[in-house]
């Protein structure tokens, strides 16, 4: 079983410094094994964004004397010490983040006294990517042509001199763009948005990557894929490379506003400032209102195919390199950030499918089957985004109690789905701490997913299949303006309220994601009685046929915003039971008691039926799960045994008449295995 960790390792009751993480320590590497985790997320090497002297200094620094005593570890020897463990240590590569940082040096410059938090001694300088490019404290760091004998070359055939000055994104007036979120409240240091479109930055990406691969990371994980559309949302990005590359583009995508524009001389930026637009004409807050600014959706879908191309290169330089130095190729990922449509196309180049999930509650089991889909039938696994009830769970854990965390953990697990453990994990520095569980609690519940694995085979039972359009939710998220509520992933409300809803009602139903790249096919929807479409609008001629076909033999609804052709699937409804009252077939695999505070997945197992039951009776005073006294399904055949696991209490117990099954003292979670 993939157990992915969020494994950041930043210090209890301290803020959470960006890109580099501390250097760890042999006693973390065994908590990781202890607690049976495999692939350490957001785990080292992550400085480059610093300058590649420090990352070479993170990688290979020797640690001194007094430290080697506790255990400290250089990258490169954590590394070493995972691998020995048949662990998984993914580096990082921010592809969002240049980095300035104050520092304090000796009058002679040969000493760093200190390094982000000042101590008011020497004299006070910043150390970052514009420092380290230069050479400005040869004493201190490695030369950069350590790194680039030749030097670094730009589009211009120009040698780059200040990394920082070619790398920064420019807005639409020529500014420059933080990557603000990174950045601790009160510090004196900055963080500048890169252009990742401009080739250079790739070439510098590349030679991180090359020290990654040769200090001995396990795999890759690429953060801040969509650094593109990042830049977008604040102004930019309007440099030389962004306006050479959208005039190309342009000419390979000719659209009804490019006619009488000559593509030639073409100057995007020169074109919207004649205009009269500025920069905050093009903010993510005038997302309507933007989609009016002449050829501004022609460049949101340049900046989109630029992520697909850039991730691509960035594998197979992974898969090339690793390969030639190291005779295997390595494992290569990205924060595909709460599965949003944008990354779609990024999955089929990805190991792994890993990723940020946001927007955390005590229930979504709804967003995790959609997960399961989206993960296409890859391992993987996705951290958690802090929000108020990831800090209400960390204040149970400093209280010793640990029933929310530990639904926090297994309920994605029943759909198919994987949220690291958080060792040491970021909090958006909504407050000076960071995410570690209970240890005890984790080698527990690791050592009883161990045993208990072949209940967490995922083969879905369904009568539903609920169609998630990623062309459609692309569409919205990128184009309609529904993305300013975030905690709905991409703003595609219907799908997922109304996927929500069937969950809360026991319904079975399994997602059938379409794109381009997985198309709907008549094979894809075998097995299903019913097909449900909310928000589906952009299927293809072939694809409309497949649904046409299915509506011989089986039931279609459409809902929400449909397409003209399906008007006659529309299905109209004022309040949910009408709908669940449709979804619901005559002859139902499994009928469940209303139970709200129950949640339940039925998997196909070898002689009958794994059921898995959550159980989210939380007592908001004692912040306890308070066990189900009991919960009742019946099954459409006879059943001959079942028997049933549960956590942590282990006290759950289940009894069978004919096809009625009924478990008592529901726990966190509880699952039967049911033979027929």
């Amino acid at each position: 079983m993939t157990r992915g960790m969020h494994y950041m390792c930043w210090f209890k009751e301290d803020w959470n410094y960006h890109p580099s993480m501390p250097s760890k320590r042999l006693q973390q590497v065994e908590d990781a094994a202890s607690m049976k985790g495999n692939i350490l997320l957001w785990s080292c090497l992550g400085s480059g964004a610093i300058g590649l002297p420090y990352l070479q200094k993170e990688a290979y620094e020797k640690i001194q004397p007094r430290f080697k005593f506790y255990g400290y570890l250089n990258d490169q020897e954590f590394c070493r010490e995972c691998e020995k463990r048949g662990i998984t240590a993914y580096a990082v590569l921010w592809k969002a983040q240049l980095w300035e940082f104050p520092a304090e040096i000796s009058e002679e410059e040969d000493e760093l006294l200190s390094m982000n938090k000042l101590v008011g001694e020497g004299k006070k300088v910043m150390i970052g990517m514009s420092e380290l490019s230069t050479n400005r404290y040869p004493k201190l760091f490695e030369p950069i042509e350590t790194f680039f004998p030749n030097g670094l070359y730009n589009s211009e055939g120009e040698k780059v001199g200040d990394y920082l000055e070619e790398f920064a994104a420019q807005t639409l007036e020529g500014k420059r763009i933080l990557s603000s979120w990174l950045m601790v409240p009160h510090h004196d240091h900055k963080c500048y948005t890169p252009c990742a479109n401009n080739p250079a930055y790739m070439t510098y990406m590349k030679k991180m990557l090359q020290i990654m691969v040769d200090a001995g990371a396990g795999g890759i994980l690429l953060d801040e894929y969509d650094v593109q559309i990042h830049a977008l949302s604040n102004g930019g990005c309007f440099c030389k490379d962004c306006m050479k590359q959208f005039r190309k583009y342009l000419k390979e995508h000719p659209c009804p506003q490019t006619e009488g524009i000559n593509l030639e001389q073409f100057n995007y930026r020169e074109y919207l400032l004649g205009l009269g637009y500025h920069d905050e004409d093009l903010k993510a807050t005038q997302l309507v209102a933007r989609q009016d600014i002449p050829l501004f959706q022609e460049f949101t879908k340049f900046n989109l195919e630029r992520l697909e191309d850039d991730f691509r290169q960035i594998c197979e330089y992974v898969k090339t390199y690793s390969k030639e130095t190291r005779g295997k190729e390595l494992p290569v990922s990205a924060n595909l950030f709460n599965c949003l449509p944008r990354g779609e196309k990024l999955r089929k180049y990805c190991d792994t499918i890993c990723g940020e999930k946001s927007g955390l509650k005590l229930r979504q089991d709804a967003f995790y089957k959609f997960g399961y889909s989206f993960m296409q039938g890859k391992d993987g696994s996705f951290i958690q985004d802090p929000n108020d009830h990831i800090l209400e769970i960390l204040d149970d854990i400093d209280h010793n109690r640990n029933d929310a965390y530990i639904l926090f953990m297994l309920e994605p697990l029943a759909h198919g789905f994987n949220i690291s453990i958080s060792y040491g994990g970021w909090l958006i520095n909504l407050k000076k701490d960071s995410f570690y569980p209970n240890l005890e609690t984790e080698r527990k519940m690791g050592k009883w997913l161990t045993e208990h694995e072949n209940l967490f085979k995922m083969d879905p039972v369904a009568e539903v299949a609920v169609i998630y359009d990623h062309r459609s939710a692309l569409e919205v998220e990128m184009f309609s303006g529904n993305y300013a509520d975030p905690h709905k992933e991409g703003g595609f409300r219907n799908f997922f309220d109304v996927t929500q809803e069937l969950c809360n009602h026991h319904i079975l139903y399994n997602v059938v994601y379409v794109s381009e790249d997985e198309p709907l096919t008549a094979e894809r929807l075998n097995g299903y009685q019913k097909l449900l479409m909310p928000d589906v609008y952009c299927l293809t001629a072939k694809e409309k046929e497949v649904v046409r076909n299915f509506a011989e033999e089986g039931d279609v609804a459409a809902i929400g915003r449909i397409d003209r052709d399906f008007f006659d699937f529309a299905f109209h409804y004022t309040k949910f039971f009408e709908l669940e009252d449709w979804c619901r077939t005559k002859n139902p695999v499994l009928t469940a008691e209303g139970n709200k505070k129950v949640g339940l997945a039925l998997h196909h197992a070898s002689n009958g039926y794994n059921l898995h039951l959550l159980n989210y009776n939380l007592n908001s005073i004692t912040r306890e799960i308070e066990p189900i006294p009991s919960f009742a399904v019946e099954l459409d055949k006879p059943i001959r045994s079942a028997k049933v696991h549960s956590f942590p209490a282990g006290k759950s117990t289940v009894k069978t008449d004919g096809k009625r099954l009924i478990v008592c003292d529901v726990d966190i979670d509880t699952i039967v295995e049911i033979e027929m």
